[in-house]
């Protein structure tokens, strides 16, 4: 088989095209931690973190390193200095990218995200703006990639505007993940979006409109999520997406969970069904999958097995792909992160080889 340098290549162009989006890590439900604003600005997740938030990177997260380190730019400006009203943040994010088969080698090393971050939360205002992306050529622009104004009239509820990842399903790290690159969450993630959500102590309810802003043909999607919180470290959710263009209809039901069986023994999982129907054309339905198996082998660092399954049509056998392997994560310290994995991937296509398909990220948050 000659291996498919036009799909490394659109893989490459997805991972590229993300270096805006800061996500979340929801197996910290695993810590019993239930709601995001915990530890972000955001609702959803991600993002500005809070003074408490980047004390629990220190107490929860990392191997080595203590609170003052936690403070940004390794405490240069301490944590009590960052309480409200002004919150400083930012991001660098690099990944090497390794594909193999038996007939090609290849390998790329991509500069993905390098920004700042400045929030300012006074009351039940708040407003976030983050400037700062890679170009795609390793160049780095001042553009503004997100921005938003949030209003928390009480505890529970927030209402938000502005240029942001619309909440549906994980809000994850691995941005390559089938579920977020096929589904249109990774490249095109960031929209123009307004979104409600009320949080309560078991219940988290969510809807938002959003619509895309570089297209000529933009999608208007709304979407409406249902969270539970259960046994102190189980978190089960059911989504729904309806979205259309000019020239295409789709809805996306998705589940996902985060299951603490133990502190340190924990899945992430996510199952999506699309159907898709072009002007003129028949229903195409879909299903992509995400799971992530992890255990704590000393704090700060995971052992993982991943698997993810793409049928991107489910009337034809041939448009599957499947990709499984050990991975990890680590936090060695309050600001750094690294992710990886070595995986096979695997097309019921006819001619397609199985292939290594393995990849690292180097994660800096000032």
């Amino acid at each position: 088989m000659i291996f498919r340098a036009t799909f490394f290549q659109s893989l490459v162009f997805i991972v590229l095209g993300m270096p805006s989006l800061v996500f979340a890590f929801p197996d910290m439900v695993r810590h019993g931690y239930n709601n995001c604003t915990a530890c972000h600005v955001s609702p959803a997740g991600g993002g500005m973190l809070t003074s408490y938030g980047r004390s629990l990177s220190s107490e929860a997260l990392s191997t080595w390193g203590n609170e003052d380190q936690a403070g940004v730019l390794w405490g240069v400006v301490n944590r009590e200095a960052m309480e409200n009203p002004i919150l400083l943040g930012g991001n660098i994010r690099s990944v090497q990218l390794h594909r193999e088969d038996a007939s090609r080698k290849l390998g790329k090393w991509i500069n993905m995200q390098a920004d700042v971050e400045v929030g300012y939360v006074v009351k039940q205002w708040a407003a976030v703006i983050k400037i700062g992306e890679e170009d795609g050529n390793n160049h780095w622009t001042a553009n503004g990639t997100e921005a938003y104004g949030m209003w928390k009239p009480r505890d529970e509820l927030t209402f938000r505007a502005g240029r942001f990842v619309p909440e549906y399903g994980l809000h994850i790290p691995d941005h390559i993940a089938y579920m977020r690159s096929f589904l249109g969450f990774g490249l095109n993630g960031v929209r123009d979006t307004f979104e409600a959500q009320w949080t309560g102590e078991k219940y988290t309810f969510s809807a938002s409109h959003s619509k895309e802003f570089d297209n000529d043909d933009p999608e208007q999607a709304n979407t409406v999520q249902a969270q539970v919180f259960f046994w102190d470290r189980f978190k089960v959710a059911v989504n729904y997406w309806v979205g259309n263009t000019h020239g295409f209809k789709r809805d996306i039901t998705g589940i996902w969970s985060v299951l603490g069986f133990t502190k340190k023994f924990f899945l992430v999982s996510e199952v999506d069904l699309q159907n898709q129907k072009l002007n003129g054309s028949t229903n195409v339905p879909s299903v992509v999958s995400y799971n992530k198996l992890g255990y704590t082998l000393f704090k700060g660092f995971d052992l993982l097995f991943l698997s993810e399954h793409l049928h991107t049509d489910l009337n034809r056998h041939m448009t599957i792909t499947n990709r499984n392997g050990p991975g990890f994560q680590f936090y060695p310290a309050p600001h750094f992160e690294f992710i990886g994995a070595w995986t096979k991937q695997a097309s019921a296509a006819p001619g397609v080889l199985e292939e290594d398909y393995a990849w690292l990220l180097l994660h800096y948050y000032l």
